[in-house]
């Protein structure tokens, strides 16, 4: 045994902490991740997976963002589908000149469902409701907003006159479920991905004329429209409902500081289901197993980490006390994949002891 490891023995005997305790008070630190994780589809029958965490803090900014100087903003993203779909940080500065952006420019839609939240800041939206409309709403979207958009949902553009421009720099948390091309409507109306416009995507020229209905998006604040409530699912904890539908769910979740989780099995795991979490704020201890049998290992999150459980992993959590700040996290199940339209979600299933 080493000095030091008699000291801890010595320490832990005198205060009457068992070392068992004592142990499960040490969490290890994220470590460094450079790549994305890939999403999985569905599970490998009678196999378990495993929950992974990056701080998006360290991770590194994409190759291909834009450079700040020249084009303001830039983006890293963390997680991608298997195929196609990607949830990303993009970071906008604030606006720094009094010149509003030239009218007229066409909004777009996607052929897939995104969401977004706002972590910080303000950006303000072009909603139109018909793509052949000059002038209409602007929503201005600040921190603790929610959007769930879906395919078919106008946006983007500049209204012939008026206007109003973001005030802070925007953080916004994106989650894009296809392949990130947008289908510009008006007479130069065209099917491109922004990032590389040469590239042809599929349908190439959707034709925006023959869309019999557009779609409408889910605009919440979730800081003034919304107020905490009990979990029913987890006794101590708190959330607020963000969205329920389509195979697709979203809520705000906190834990108040020292928050301990109760005593009864409380380790579970979807067989299909897909949950990605987002640490907003706060600490919180986040424990990965290898199967129903593994008593686990701690890991140390903070605000800006990323928790991704696929199907067939376990979240649950150790002994002593889970954060000592308390903390709050945004949480987003999808039923099967990663996109909107799996159906019912399922319930967990319960680890028993």
């Amino acid at each position: 045994m080493t000095r030091i490891s008699r000291v801890f023995f010595a320490v832990a005997l005198a205060t009457g902490v068992s070392l068992a305790s004592a142990a499960d008070d040490r969490a290890a630190e994220l470590p460094l991740v450079a790549q994305p994780i890939i999403g999985v589809l569905s599970a490998s029958p009678g196999s378990w997976s495993k929950v992974s965490l990056v701080d998006v803090r360290k991770f590194p900014w994409d190759p291909s963002s834009p450079d700040p100087a020249r084009e303001g903003w830039r983006s890293k993203v963390f997680f991608n589908g298997p195929q196609i779909g990607r949830l990303m940080l993009i970071i906008y500065p604030p606006t720094i000149d009094t010149k509003m952006p030239p009218p007229g420019i066409p909004p777009h839609y996607h052929l897939w469902h995104e969401w977004g939240y706002t972590l910080k800041g303000d950006a303000v939206m072009t909603e139109p409701v018909s793509p052949y409309q000059k002038n209409g709403m602007l929503y201005h979207k600040r921190e603790g907003g929610w959007l769930s958009r879906p395919a078919y949902s106008l946006h983007a553009g500049t209204w012939v006159t008026g206007g109003l421009r973001n005030q802070m720099p925007y953080h916004l948390l994106l989650m894009e479920e296809g392949d990130g091309s947008i289908v510009l409507v008006g007479p130069n109306g065209r099917h491109i991905l922004p990032e590389n416009p040469s590239q042809r995507p599929e349908p190439y020229d959707p034709d925006w004329r023959a869309v019999k209905q557009f779609a409408r998006p889910w605009l919440v604040d979730s800081m003034n429209d919304l107020e905490w409530e009990n979990d029913t699912e987890v006794p101590g904890r708190f959330v607020k409902w963000l969205s329920d539908e389509n195979g697709f769910r979203a809520k705000l979740v906190k834990i108040p500081a020292g928050w301990t989780a109760p005593t009864t099995p409380n380790k579970t795991y979807f067989e299909h289901a897909n949950r990605l979490r987002y640490m907003i704020y706060g600490d919180m201890k986040v424990w990965t197993f290898d199967g129903p049998h593994d008593s686990g290992k701690a890991w140390q999150a903070a605000e800006d980490t990323f928790i991704y459980q696929p199907p067939r992993s376990i979240w649950g959590y150790g002994p002593g006390k889970v954060s000592e700040l308390g903390a709050i996290w945004l949480e987003v199940t999808y039923a099967k994949g990663l996109a909107v339209g799996g159906g019912a979600i399922e319930g967990a299933n319960r680890v028993e002891r």
